[in-house]
């Protein structure tokens, strides 16, 4: 072929490696004379004239389908991805509400004497709580537009990931430029602010709920903290109850399903307070006892504080067992899908052409190359109908090789021989599950010959890609379509054959022939999970963040709780208690915080990784995935919560230490 020319560079047609030619042309080339694709065709909204017209018109075996209905599969699998996406994003969101509100007490903290005394000047309850609100609004709005920026710095260093994953699981895209759309920046703001406002609220009532004496008191909010603790956890468990009573009622929706484990997050959490009071009580004696009375001091003044303690604990247990259930999930995914390709790849050598078939004479030549006894072969056909399409995966399968298809409901030396004579499908798990149907259903397919009905005889595990599909014999398939091509091969060698020699080989017969695609089972496999780890990239990327919100919200609590107890602690250094003391003390207290805050969150992690396992996963791919909570993670995470707390009670412990007595004292 001869080049005549290329498309302009400002062309904005996202489209890489092609090449338009005459049809014609195309015919001659493909071997496809007097043979088309498809004919696409405009027809105006509702003109079911020009429709039943040319419906009539068409030949015998031809189909007249919509455009959306081939789209429709790919646009549900990468909206499923999205909404995942989208579920992380609003995770960050929900510890960030924690850190919102930690930020919003200590500004009210820092001017409780200031508040009384406006109170005791007059300044009215609701006065004062829209004051606070106010500010929260305006620090929330300008937070939120500069959320907006890094957000959008941020996108364009995650298009890659985001890109990659989408290219992996779904369909070819090439993206360079970053689109944000007005909408998308107005629910970013309406995000930010309605945060802001909702995380400020607490705060605010508790800086307008006391008389103006009691407000500038310490322990009349501790007192109200008390008070209030078994009512949250109630509040809590009923949460959870709600959690759980929407994921047994929503059946398949997957937004209902994320919107349960948001609940499951948050009755949790509410959950916690009360567990690290009865936590620290117990463990007070036991400090006492291995690290003296400082110790002792330090565990108890946790469950002592616990209205700034309390919101940072729930932080970092929220933000871990996100760590926790990805990484669980992730981990139970990983260990299916190896397990199953290790399982699938039965053949020694797999080759085959990418979106092409193969030649029939370089076939017969690979299948007799010194060393391969017996071979499959497959055929992927795409069957579309009014429903969209179906994917057909058509299979001759080699002697010993059934084994590599894990039948789920039925007995395998039952079904295969239906399988290889019988009008009858075995359909995948995800195909199952979307399309609501079991062993011995009845699917219609459109074949060459028309519809045709062919029998379910059993449902097969499967992780592929494009997972929702149906298997077919090639002798049943070669009834129904005038179809004899093959796609790829799967060699299956004797013992003492070298799988690179063979392969030396194949590259030999192909050359100059058709380029041919050809890997060993091994690398293949090491392909498939490379594939598979760098989906999950991305969601890595978010609960890093979640987990950095949290650890700010550790540095702001404790930062909050030294100013509260400044004059305490002073009045300790003035008995006797010397800097590296204080320090020491301050250091082993965030150090319970973050304990407390990995053991809180293994329950939750465990349960988010259930949630996510068994529910989202299965309503957004149809996957079932073998849950397995290695230990090692379980462990890790509750390191991870000590050593971010200690990292975040760094500074407050050394600002502690260096303070001066006698300037704290002096206030009075």
């Amino acid at each position: 072929a001869t080049l005549i020319g290329t498309f302009g560079e400002d062309d904005d047609t996202g489209l890489q490696n092609l090449l338009i030619t005459d049809i014609a042309t195309a015919q001659v080339w493909l071997d496809r004379v007097g043979r088309l694709t498809r004919i696409d065709a405009r027809i105006a909204d509702g003109d079911d004239a020009a429709l039943a017209q040319l419906e009539r018109a068409l030949p015998d075996g031809h189909r007249v389908l919509t455009a959306a209905g081939r789209t429709r599969t790919t646009a549900e699998m990468s909206a499923a991805f999205m909404t995942n996406l989208a579920a992380m994003s609003l995770l960050a969101l929900l510890v960030g509400l924690f850190l919102i509100y930690n930020s919003v007490s200590f500004s009210v903290l820092q001017r409780r004497s200031l508040i009384g005394s406006l109170r005791a000047l007059g300044v009215t309850r609701g006065r004062m709580f829209s004051l606070i609100l106010a500010e929260a609004a305006v620090v929330g709005s300008v937070a939120s537009l500069l959320g907006v920026v890094a957000g959008m710095l941020l996108g364009e260093r995650l298009l890659l990931l985001v890109s990659q994953s989408i290219n992996d699981l779904y369909f070819r895209l090439n993206v360079t430029d970053v689109m944000v759309s007005p909408l998308s920046i107005a629910k970013g703001v309406t995000a930010g602010i309605g945060a802001s406002l909702v995380a400020a609220a607490v705060p605010a009532i508790e800086a307008m709920s006391f008389p103006p004496r009691l407000a500038m008191t310490r322990s009349s909010l501790e007192r109200r903290t008390g008070r209030l603790l078994p009512r949250v956890a109630l509040a809590g468990v009923v949460t959870m109850l709600v959690a759980v009573t929407v994921l047994v009622l929503s059946g398949r929706s997957l937004v209902a399903g994320l919107f349960a484990v948001f609940l499951l997050i948050l009755g949790f959490a509410l959950c916690v307070p009360l567990a690290v009071r009865i936590a620290s009580a117990l463990l007070a004696p036991l400090a006492s006892r291995i690290g003296g009375m400082l110790a002792r001091m330090a565990v108890a003044g946790i469950g002592e504080s616990l209205s700034r303690t309390g919101v940072a604990i729930v932080a970092l247990a929220v933000a871990v067992s996100a760590t926790i259930g990805v990484s669980v999930m992730v981990d139970s995914f990983r260990g299916s899908v190896d397990d199953w390709l290790q399982q699938t790849l039965q053949a020694d050598i797999y080759a085959g052409v990418q979106r092409g078939t193969l030649d029939p004479a370089l076939l017969e030549d690979i299948a007799a190359i010194d060393g391969v006894e017996s071979f499959s072969s497959s055929r992927r056909v795409q069957l579309e109908d009014i429903g969209g399409r179906t994917q057909l995966i058509v299979i001759r399968m080699a002697p010993g090789s059934y084994a590599g298809t894990e039948i789920i409901d039925a007995d395998p030396d039952a079904v295969w021989p239906l399988w290889e004579g019988d009008d009858v499908v075995l359909v995948s798990e995800p195909y199952a599950y979307q399309h609501e149907v079991s062993r011995g259903d009845l699917v219609q397919l459109p074949t060459d010959h028309g519809p045709r009905t062919f029998a379910v005889a059993a449902i097969y595990q499967s992780y592929d890609i494009n997972a929702s599909a149906m298997l077919m014999s090639r002798n049943v398939y070669e009834r129904h379509f005038d179809d004899d091509r093959v796609d790829s091969v799967g060699l299956y060698l004797s013992d003492d054959a070298d799988p690179e020699a063979i392969m030396a080989r194949i590259g030999e017969f192909s050359e100059g022939r058709q380029e041919i695609r050809f890997n060993s089972n091994a690398r293949i496999r090491e392909l498939s999970l490379e594939i598979f780890d760098r989906t999950f990239i991305i969601t890595d990327v978010l609960y890093w963040l979640a987990v950095g919100v949290a650890f700010i919200g550790i540095l702001g609590a404790m930062l909050a709780l030294q100013l509260e107890r400044g004059r305490e602690l002073a009045v300790l250094r003035a008995l006797g208690m010397t800097p590296l003391q204080l320090g020491a003390m301050i250091t082993t207290q965030t150090a319970v915080i973050g304990l407390l805050s990995g053991i809180a969150a293994v329950p939750l992690g465990i349960m988010m990784a259930y949630v996510l396992i068994e529910v989202i996963n299965r309503r957004a791919f149809g996957w079932q995935i073998d849950m397995s909570v290695a230990p090692d993670i379980l462990l890790s995470a509750v390191v991870f919560a000590i050593g971010a707390a200690l990292l975040a009670g760094f500074y407050p412990a050394v600002r502690a230490a260096r303070s001066q007595p006698a300037i704290a004292m002096r206030e009075e």
